[in-house]
């Protein structure tokens, strides 16, 4: 893992020159966080992974970032390696670096008009692919495997197994809605109130574009409905409107729309489970049951799709 002392290892990696002084961590997702590198040409953001990447794989988004920004998202641009690479490993660890960006904390009450400009910019940025859509996105848990769960969780005395047992029947049913995914384009697919953050003067900022790939853009517009929609019809309506009006080919019209929001939620909820079933510190297990608990927190079942659907049809 990175620490302050690398500062000067990853500043020279990237061409960055003067002093360097690396602070941080700043910020933490599931799978890495993010350092901020101070040196005498600025602040950058520095990513790490807690599990090595494959450092070709975690490049393919520069492009996608590049046109994102041609179409006015705004988003940290990529530093790139003194030999031109995206990613390098300093001290055993894999890290990136971005151009700096003061963001603002994590809320799903950003500016409803805003958030549907961005998206419609960034999937007009979007090239379409052929390339299969993963199963995260596009496939259910299943009824016999949301109980099998459910039952390991209970054995375990997980703190969160009653909130599952209580959500059991609604989350098999809101899969009902499962669908393929239909003229796929290269998506960002974790557009999440993590990922899409305020700056300091306002804007709507999209970061953490690793996750990109294949998917219907009908699909990721229904789940930015419901996450920055937060569940009031108006807030709902005016990203449509505003995602529509941006030149956003996507558009929400049925339930089988919800299907990658609903594939999410199932594969969120599976692996939150099965680590915390797993884990060996009770630290861990702690965070792995808020991330749980997010879910029956504010889940998506078949009334919420139809109250997105009521309000933008």
């Amino acid at each position: 893992m990175l620490a302050p002392g690398d500062a000067q290892e990853v500043a020279d990696a990237y061409g960055l020159g003067g002093t360097a002084v690396l602070t941080g961590p700043v910020a933490r997702g599931q799978l890495g966080q993010v350092w901020r590198l101070d040196t005498g040409q600025g602040s950058h953001a520095v990513k790490e992974w807690f599990a090595t990447p494959d450092l070709d794989d975690v490049s393919r988004d520069a492009d996608l970032v590049e046109a994102a920004r041609t179409e006015g998202v705004v988003t940290p641009g990529v530093v790139r390696t003194t030999s031109g690479a995206v990613a390098t490993t300093v001290a055993d660890t894999a890290v990136r670096v971005f151009e700096w960006v003061d963001l603002r904390g994590r809320t799903r009450r950003l500016d409803p008009a805003a958030v549907g400009v961005t998206l419609a910019a960034l999937h007009r940025a979007a090239p379409a692919t052929d390339e299969p859509v993963d199963n995260w996105f596009a496939t259910g848990f299943g009824e016999q495997r949301w109980r099998d769960l459910h039952q390991r969780v209970l054995d375990e005395q997980a703190p969160f197994a009653g909130q599952l047992g209580a959500l059991v029947d609604e989350l098999v049913a809101v899969e009902s809605v499962i669908e393929p995914h239909e003229s796929t384009i290269v998506c960002h697919r974790d557009l999440w109130a993590d990922n899409v953050l305020a700056t300091a003067d306002g804007r709507v900022c999209v970061v953490d574009f690793e996750n990109l790939g294949p998917a219907d853009p009908s699909q990721e517009l229904a789940m930015v409905l419901f996450e920055f929609g937060d569940d009031d019809s108006a807030r709902a309506r005016r990203i449509h409107t505003a995602y529509r009006d941006a030149g956003g080919p996507g558009r929400v019209t049925r339930r089988g729309h919800f299907t990658m929001l609903v594939a999410e939620q199932a594969h969120i909820g599976q692996l939150a489970c099965s680590r915390w079933v797993g884990a060996s510190s009770e630290s861990e297990r702690e965070r792995l049951a808020r991330w749980f608990l997010e879910i029956p927190d504010d889940p998506v079942t078949l009334p919420r799709i139809d109250r997105v659907l009521a309000a933008v049809g």
